[in-house]
C-alpha cells in the first residue's frame, strides 16, 4: 500500500509503483479506487506484486482507508523506536553505575524528601567523578603532549 502515491487530503491514489496515473480515482464506502488501464496493467513486469484485480475494462485497485493509516502508524513507530533504543542504551550505562556504585537499589532512608535528597546527593557524586576523571584524562594529554611526563592517577 506504501508503494501506491496517495493524496494525504484526499486519499486518491495518484500513481501506482511504476509511475502509472490511473484512469479514474475516488473514495468508495471506506476505500480507495483506483482504475488503471489494461493494456498497462497486462504488461507491468510488477503484476504479480500488485493488488490490482482483472475486470472486463481495466484493472481496479482497492485499499481500505484503515490499512493505510495503520501503515502511517508503524512507519512513525518504527522511527520512534529507533530514537528510543539510542537514547535508552545512553542512559542505562548511568543507571547502572549508580546502582553498582552508590547504592542506588536499595535506599536507607524513608520519605520522599530524605530519598529525593539522597538520590540527589548520589547523582551529583558520579558528576563529580566523572568531571574529575574528565581533567585527570585532560591533565595527561596535556603533559603528554608538551614533556612527555608524568600525571596523578585516580583511585577509585
Amino acid at each position: 500500500m506504501s508503494e501506491y502515491e496517495i493524496d494525504e487530503e484526499t486519499k486518491v491514489i495518484k500513481k501506482c509503483p511504476r509511475g502509472i496515473i490511473p484512469i479514474h480515482a475516488s473514495v468508495k464506502k471506506g476505500q480507495t479506487v483506483a482504475h488503471f488501464p489494461k493494456e498497462a496493467c497486462a504488461k507491468c513486469e510488477l503484476k504479480n506484486q500488485c493488488y490490482c484485480k482483472e475486470q472486463k475494462k481495466d484493472y481496479v485497485v482497492r485499499v481500505n482507508l484503515k490499512s493505510i493509516e495503520a501503515t502511517k502508524q508503524r512507519e512513525k513507530i518504527e522511527c520512534r523506536c529507533e530514537e528510543n533504543k539510542s537514547k535508552r542504551a545512553a542512559i542505562e550505562g548511568t543507571n547502572s553505575a549508580l546502582k553498582r556504585g552508590h547504592g542506588l537499589s536499595k535506599l536507607r532512608v524513608r520519605g520522599l524528601v530524605k530519598c529525593r535528597v539522597n538520590v540527589g546527593l548520589k547523582v551529583l557524586a558520579q558528576n563529580f567523578k566523572r568531571f574529575a576523571r574528565y581533567m585527570l584524562e585532560r591533565a595527561k594529554k596535556a603533559i603528554g603532549e608538551s614533556q612527555g611526563g608524568s600525571a596523578p592517577v585516580l583511585v577509585q
